[in-house]
């Protein structure tokens, strides 16, 4: 397999003091994510199936790249979200005595955006609730081995779809050092040429370090589930995170 390498960089919003009313307050917060990656890819000569463990996830990713930016003035806020995975794993052959071997090599790139509103926002507490919408393409390439007689078979599933999302979000103030961060979406619901689901969730706390600097760890989960030309695939990308917070 070629040679693996990882990048991890990601800038993801997290609310920190109220914005002045009529002010933007940004807030970005750089962090590696650290997933694993299963994939579920229906041929027609049957399931083929991967899976990449947190353990095997340096090992298997090509590239993984994950950034997003906040801007917020008083109960508004716009974000936006990048997500780029490149992975490729051994998979489980279909059951039978035709393959010996199977592979998975999955691109995904995930671009959202949203607009939210402070439904709850009080110096401890910040609910947002509001949608967006998610571009997302996918490359799904799947080879088969063969035995005996049986020639190798490779099948591609490529696709390019945008899907309308309902999110949540929460920041939850415990004490002047420690707070609780939540974020969760879903969406696609099988509309047009939408997915037939997906949805991803987030949850975490962060430490204040200082006026302008946080820690923050958690972990983050992102399912994807859609018919690719008459192929059924599911993707789950799902795994802790670690980063620093700045608020400007």
């Amino acid at each position: 397999m070629a040679r693996r390498w990882l990048v991890l960089l990601a800038a993801t919003a997290l609310p920190s003091a109220a914005a002045a009313e009529g002010e933007w307050d940004y807030t970005a917060t750089f962090y590696g994510w650290f997933p694993g990656v299963s994939t579920r890819v229906e041929t027609p000569v049957g399931a083929v199936e991967s899976e990449v463990g947190f353990e095997d996830i340096l090992e298997s990713l090509d590239i993984a790249f994950f950034g997003a930016f906040e801007a917020r003035n008083g109960k508004w806020s716009l974000s936006a979200d990048l997500q780029y995975i490149d992975v490729g794993k051994t998979a489980e052959a279909p059951t039978g005595v035709l393959f010996s071997d199977a592979e998975i090599d999955s691109k995904l790139v995930v671009l959202g955006a949203y607009a939210t509103y402070a439904v709850v926002d009080r110096p401890d507490l910040r609910f947002d609730l509001g949608a967006g919408l998610r571009h997302t393409h996918a490359t799904i390439e799947t080879r088969l081995v063969g035995q005996g007689a049986t020639a190798d078979r490779s099948f591609s599933n490529d696709a390019s779809w945008v899907d309308g999302v309902i999110a949540a979000r929460m920041n939850l103030r415990l004490d002047d050092r420690w707070r609780a961060i939540a974020f969760a979406d879903v969406g696609g619901f099988g509309i047009g040429e939408s997915s037939d689901l997906t949805w991803q969730v987030a949850a975490g706390v962060g430490y204040r370090l200082s006026e302008k600097w946080s820690a923050i760890g958690g972990y983050r989960h992102l399912t994807i589930e859609r018919s690719f030309h008459g192929s059924d695939i599911s993707v789950d990308v799902s795994g802790p995170f670690l980063g620093f917070q700045a608020s400007f």
